[in-house]
């Protein structure tokens, strides 16, 4: 099952979070979707297994915009296994992959851009269906599932908050 929740946050937080997250120093090109793979902008903010804690603003506004998605999804709960803040550029669409093995770990998408067009692209791809990229949107999957960004099919990033969390079962 996917769930799609969209205007998660209401518009003057969501701008706000958008331009704090796009000047945010956070931003590095050594992290890579999966081992052997090519190298995304991004940086991994909390992972509990790895023992992985930025302790910055960054990680605070998503753990908050994480509570607005958890809130609207009825579901899920405060066990984060990892945040990720990402982008993909033109051509750099993703493998398919999953992000974890578990059976009770879901993903979260959260889509920062403020404007997008459909003909810009950008979809998540999650088992045989295509999820539309817009602003303000989350899409929940469970990790186990394969999935993958497609690229942006103009130059802008396409940015993205990417949560795995230990949850129950959607009901």
């Amino acid at each position: 099952m996917i769930k799609v929740l969209d205007n998660v946050l209401p518009k003057n937080s969501f701008d706000f979070l958008h331009q704090f997250f796009i000047n945010e120093p956070i931003w590095k090109l050594n992290m890579t979707s999966q081992e052997g793979h090519y190298n995304i902008p991004g940086r991994v903010l909390w992972d509990k297994n790895d023992n992985t804690n930025t302790q910055t603003s960054s990680q605070v506004l998503s753990a908050f915009v994480y509570q607005f998605i958890k809130e609207k999804s009825k579901f899920l709960t405060d066990d984060i296994i990892r945040i990720h803040i990402g982008a993909k550029a033109p051509m750099q669409d993703d493998a398919l992959h999953k992000d974890s093995i578990e059976n009770n770990h879901y993903t979260i998408l959260y889509y920062l851009n403020p404007i997008w067009k459909k003909e810009w692209g950008g979809e998540t791809i999650v088992g045989d269906k295509s999820i539309e990229y817009k602003p303000n949107r989350a899409v929940i999957y469970k990790s186990n599932i394969l999935h993958g960004g497609k690229s942006p099919k103009v130059p802008i990033l396409r940015t993205y908050l990417n949560y795995v969390v230990n949850s129950e079962i959607i009901k």
